[in-house]
């Protein structure tokens, strides 16, 4: 089962509610700090022991930021936390972020209000949205409720949907409420060895395997993410015993989609991996800088590791939807055979929901 976080210490901004959250944390011992405000350039003098409770300044729903020269598919984020406490070798958030705390934004309310306003927008042409690109869409469900408001708030708009992307096994709470189809479930998966040896703080496959039944099973589809995707010694066969896991569990009809992403991360990471995980292995292997000033595999070794997976999804459902996260047309191309060009992998992904 996943690591629950559970802070030591809370950190609130003035003028917030907290009966919420602390109805929800189990420690009676917590430390609860008010402060009359709480803004991204203080998150850092809190430590992983906390978790900052805060009013968000900035919009709940951006696009996803992509970069030029890569395929996006186009999702819009909704953004209500960030930080993460299972602390998985390979995290981007680790380069990107300031601090070491977990925060929840306390203006829920306003969040959910331009939610609203971004699905009633009128000509909205955006179909998906996501939460878990700062922070695991469940991590903190039990704490804040976000997920189960969102799941609620989308299943009145019949031409919008709502993926919550994770790799705990915490989703009892999304089980009985009605979704009416429009929320999907993802499951972040990797190779048996990484998962054990790289994400040591996140639910055992078989526990996000039996999580993604559970959601089946109330009546969701789910998705399957594969990234990133990690070199290393016998990773055909890893990868290959996680497809076959899959399959087994859930039935095909059910997965909405699966994404395959390589490995990359920006230059700076790589002394922070060295500094806090010496024993990980996933700096063994040769990276090249990218377009989009990330460090990649090689191009031949990126679309070698896509097409076994493709290979494998489509022994098990030749009908699978199946793309890449942020790659190059080149590499489609290589992989699939065709180049969907600037909104051909948004139509396609629109199209399954």
């Amino acid at each position: 089962m996943t690591r629950r976080f559970r802070p030591r210490r809370l950190a609130v901004e003035q003028g917030l509610d907290i009966s919420g959250l602390t109805g929800r944390l189990s420690d009676p011992d917590i430390r609860v700090e008010v402060a009359p405000e709480i803004t991204p350039a203080d998150y850092a003098r809190y430590g992983r022991d906390t978790l900052i409770y805060a009013r968000h300044k900035g919009a709940f729903v951006k696009p996803c930021p992509g970069t030029r020269d890569y395929i996006c598919c186009g999702l819009q984020i909704i953004h209500f936390g960030l930080g993460c406490s299972l602390d998985c070798s390979y995290c981007v958030l680790k380069s990107y972020l300031n601090t070491n705390a977990l925060a929840l934004f306390g203006n829920v309310d306003e969040g959910l209000r331009q939610v609203r306003l971004a699905l009633n927008r009128p000509g909205r042409d955006h179909k998906r949205y996501c939460t878990g690109e700062f922070m695991d869409s469940l991590l903190l469900e039990d704490i804040s409720g976000s997920a189960a408001a969102l799941v609620e708030l989308f299943s009145e708009f019949p031409d919008a949907v709502l993926e919550l992307k994770t790799k705990t096994d915490q989703v009892d709470s999304l089980a009985g409420l009605n979704h009416r189809g429009r929320t999907v479930v993802s499951f972040s998966m990797n190779a048996p060895d990484i998962s054990r040896t790289e994400e040591v703080r996140a639910a055992p496959l078989e526990l996000r395997l039996a999580a993604a039944v559970k959601m089946i099973n109330a009546g969701y589809r789910v998705g399957f993410h594969f990234d990133p995707l990690i070199r290393h010694d016998g990773w055909r066969e890893g990868y290959s015993r996680t497809v076959a896991d899959i399959y087994q569990a859930v039935p095909a009809g059910s997965i909405a989609w699966i994404s395959l992403g390589a490995f990359r991360y920006l230059p700076a990471f790589k002394e922070i991996i060295r500094s806090q995980n010496s024993r990980s292995r996933i700096m063994n292997e040769e990276f090249i800088p990218a377009p989009d000033g990330k460090m990649r595999y090689l191009r031949p070794r990126r679309v070698e590791m896509y097409r076994h997976l493709l290979t494998e999804i489509r022994k098990a459902d030749p009908d699978a939807c199946v793309y890449l996260c942020m790659e190059s047309p080149r590499v489609w191309q290589e992989v699939f055979g065709f180049d969907p060009g600037p909104r051909g992998l948004i139509d396609m992904l629109d199209q399954r929901v």
